[in-house]
């Protein structure tokens, strides 16, 4: 009977202390992707003001995150800029290495959309 209770109490704190690992890997993670999209949406708004330093940022928009591969992330982003009257979007790409976390490089590239005059989903 003892050997048996013994077992039981060690099958239970086993099935603990997995649960607890489980859990931490999960909140560190996310927490972690977190950090990233603010590290990285951060310095495509920077960007985009160092480009543009007599445009406000009217909207901001996260698209998406691909992984080109390995060594290589692109997080992709659109704003919609005022410059002295003039409403025009722009797309940004902030690539960057997943691994290290350390800036690759950062593309903006203006975009026009004459019929609409509006943000421009970017996929």
């Amino acid at each position: 009977m003892k050997a048996n209770s013994r077992y039981n109490a060690i099958v239970l704190l086993l099935s603990f202390l997995m649960l607890i690992t489980a859990g931490i890997k999960a909140y560190g993670e996310h927490n972690l992707q977190e950090v990233d999209y603010k590290k990285w949406s951060r310095l495509a708004i920077t960007s985009v003001k160092d480009n543009y330093p007599s445009a406000e940022i009217v909207d901001f928009q996260y698209v998406k995150r691909v992984e080109v591969n390995d060594e290589e992330t692109k997080d992709v982003f659109g704003m919609q800029l005022n410059e002295n009257g003039k409403q025009f979007n722009v797309h940004v790409d902030v690539i960057f290495n997943p691994k290290t976390a350390k800036l690759i490089t950062v593309n903006i590239e203006e975009i026009q959309d004459a019929a609409t005059g509006g943000t421009i989903i970017l996929d």
